[in-house]
């Protein structure tokens, strides 16, 4: 491991870059944006021209890119990485996309003589840059078995999800009750406050009850705090949540609260909330409830 491929440097495949350089690993990175390559140029990466160029200098490479349509075209589009890679290379995606187009990614690659794993993280750029991410990982248990080395330097735990597709599909539904998780938070924190219960108490009641999420301990000490500042983007909360309704409907599945968070997320957005914290959907009730909870603004 002299060197790993890295496409896509914003905050998470920067997170990563600083930890693989961290640990001793060089980075042969690409970014569209050129203030992204600069950052991690300045880190120690080397950066190169395209995704093909990063694929023809080294034998593995990770990629963490912001949506279905780019990585297709990273990968499989015209000079994408699966033409470009050396024949037994490694292409390892982090993206939250959906299952299917990975697996579509990964058949084009087998053909090419490529291997793909499939990878979904958990964690924010801080967990990023001192590799304590967690990955849900699917593939060959043999392929996993050789890259575990690299896989460890970058996440503090590895789940094993089965074949390529897995590890989008939990990563999906994890983010469904996620998202659902603080949708119903908003509601009822704001209902609480209405009713007259003083925010910081009823924060420390409900972060220790059994209606507490991970997402609500975390993130509404910040929402009492007046504190938006996005840690998770509401347009990645939208974009998440419209990938699970297509992948519902590809399924055949019929969602029936999904919907409902969906619309949440995006009035979110449509109000101008899109680069805050996904918690802001807050505000929404707050109109409603014609009150507000944050202490500062």
């Amino acid at each position: 491991m002299n060197e790993v491929g890295l496409i896509g440097l914003g905050n998470i495949g920067g997170g990563m870059c600083r930890r693989l350089l961290d640990s001793g690993i060089g980075v042969v990175g690409f970014d569209v944006s050129s203030a992204a390559a600069k950052a991690a140029a300045e880190l120690g990466a080397k950066i190169e021209s395209s995704p093909a160029a990063v694929a023809q200098r080294v034998d593995v490479v990770v990629t963490s890119l912001p949506n279905p349509a780019i990585v297709r075209d990273v990968y499989v589009g015209s000079g994408g990485l699966i033409a470009k890679a050396r024949r037994g290379s490694t292409l390892i995606e982090t993206s939250t996309i959906d299952p299917h187009t990975i697996r579509h990614v990964a058949e084009a690659a087998a053909a090419a003589g490529v291997d793909i794993l499939d990878v979904a993280l958990s964690g924010e750029p801080p967990q990023a840059i001192l590799g304590e991410l967690v990955f849900q990982v699917g593939g060959a248990d043999d392929l996993i078995d050789r890259h575990l080395e690299l896989l460890q330097v970058l996440a503090k735990k590895i789940n094993r999800t089965g074949g390529i597709g897995t590890a989008k599909t939990v990563k999906l539904v994890n983010n469904l009750m996620s998202l659902g998780n603080v949708a119903v938070a908003a509601e009822a924190f704001v209902l609480g406050v209405k009713c007259g219960m003083e925010p910081k108490r009823l924060y420390d009641i409900l972060s220790v009850s059994g209606g507490r999420s991970a997402h609500f301990i975390s993130g509404f000490q910040k929402v009492i705090e007046g504190e938006y500042r996005a840690s998770f983007k509401t347009s990645l909360a939208l974009k998440d949540i419209n990938l699970i309704l297509d992948l519902a409907q590809e399924e055949h599945y019929a969602v029936r609260l999904a919907p409902v968070i969906a619309s949440l997320y995006r009035n979110a957005v449509e109000q101008g909330l899109g680069e805050d914290n996904f918690t802001s959907v807050v505000k929404g009730y707050e109109a409603t409830a014609g009150i507000q909870v944050g202490t500062s603004r």
